[in-house]
């Protein structure tokens, strides 16, 4: 047993002693700081953009899709648009994208489309057919429908 002279001297020691009192100017854990910034709506640095999968899905097939539109544009162009009274619509289309990303085909609904075309729908596979999209997640076949909006204040001016 300590003496009664030691036990004051640690008993002293601890009460003097500052332990481990937090610093004024110390800072808060990333993940709090982050908590208050969304519930401020405050941001430090922009998020970064969500990076895009390999593997085909709705999202980078439809911008590989608008980044084609052009082309599909200069079909309707070419084909029902040279006509003076040119009909417009929407083109209702499958394309079936193989594991590779590859266009296996495009078909077009000529019941659900309202803008029916044998020769904007040639022009437009042939076109389509040149496309390339990511892989399939499992390799197999995936179809993709998208509609094209071939009026006017949509894809024509």
């Amino acid at each position: 047993m300590p003496s009664p002279s030691l036990r004051l001297a640690l008993a002293s020691a601890l009460l003097l002693h500052p332990g481990c009192k937090k610093e004024a100017e110390s800072t808060p854990p990333a993940a709090a700081d982050a908590g208050e910034q969304a519930a401020t709506g405050e941001s430090e640095a922009p998020a970064a953009a969500e990076e895009e999968s390999p593997y085909l899905d709705v999202s980078n097939f439809n911008r590989k899709v608008e980044e084609n539109v052009g082309e599909i544009v200069a079909c309707y162009n070419e084909t029902a648009g040279k006509a003076p009274d040119a009909p417009t619509g929407r083109v209702k289309a499958t394309i079936v994208v193989d594991g590779d990303g590859k266009v296996k085909k495009a078909t077009f609904d000529p019941q659900r489309s309202t803008l029916k075309h044998d020769g904007l729908f040639a022009c437009m596979q042939a076109k389509i057919a040149g496309w390339k999209f990511n892989i399939t997640l499992n390799g197999s076949d995936s179809p993709m429908p998208y509609t094209f909006d071939l009026t006017s204040g949509a894809l024509l001016p």
